[in-house]
């Protein structure tokens, strides 16, 4: 995924070429005057409507600066948690615990849970669309992201593969992978106060960024969602 970038700050043309008095100009004409200070109209600077045009968007892009200079990750990062603390203070209110973790599925645009507060989430949902909008929204950005390291994870594998037989091993891991994030897709828990995507974990595991627990990490990660994923089916 390519990363947010600051913008380059412009070379800006500020002065209009020659709108600058010569060096002794001014002491000259003092002289001339009698120690008078006298009204020299090239003293004036002169802004072109071009170079001013580049001096508000010079101001506009250090104050964007911040901002731009995030990453997606980051960006996600914060759209992510601001939306596991709206949606976790929305079930406390209506006094679904969360001590354990919630694990939630987009299925046609519904949330669907395998929670026993099912009931609950139901009703939260219900009284307030728009969570499950921000849900879906923010689940497809994660599967986005994990796709993106699938296949970022090829592309090395590719690159180090010595055969064309091994070119073609590797190309089959990446269609699989891709496969299950599609079907992880729309996946996340809420656990701790955050959002943990189930495609996300699923390429940290496949990746080797988090260790496996087994001889078969694809399927100790799928087994993990198994009862998410057939929720409400």
């Amino acid at each position: 995924m390519s990363r947010i970038t600051a913008n380059r700050e412009p070379s800006l043309p500020l002065f209009q070429r020659g709108a600058l008095p010569a060096k002794n100009a001014g002491i000259s004409d003092r002289s001339s005057q009698g120690g008078k200070a006298a009204a020299d109209p090239a003293a004036t600077v002169h802004l072109s409507d071009k170079a001013k045009a580049a001096a508000d968007k010079l101001k506009a892009d250090q104050e964007a600066a911040p901002i731009a200079a995030r990453s997606f990750d980051e960006h996600l990062k914060v759209r992510s948690d601001a939306f596991a603390a709206k949606l976790g203070a929305a079930f406390e209110r209506e006094g679904i615990p969360l001590d354990d973790p919630i694990a939630l599925r987009v299925e046609s645009g519904t949330l669907v849970t395998d929670s026993p507060y099912r009931k609950k989430v139901e009703k939260v949902l219900k009284e307030d669309p728009e969570l499950a909008k921000e849900f879906e929204a923010i689940a497809s950005l994660k599967s986005m992201r994990a796709a993106q390291k699938s296949l970022e994870l090829y592309n090395d594998e590719k690159k180090s593969a010595r055969s064309q037989d091994e070119q073609d091993r590797a190309y089959g891991r990446y269609t699989t992978r891709m496969l299950d994030i599609q079907r992880l897709s729309g996946t996340m828990v809420l656990e701790d106060g955050a959002f943990t995507s189930a495609a996300e974990d699923y390429m940290a595991v496949m990746s080797g960024e988090r260790i496996a627990t087994s001889a078969d990490p694809r399927n100790e990660v799928l087994k993990r969602y198994d009862s998410i994923l057939t929720a409400g089916r």
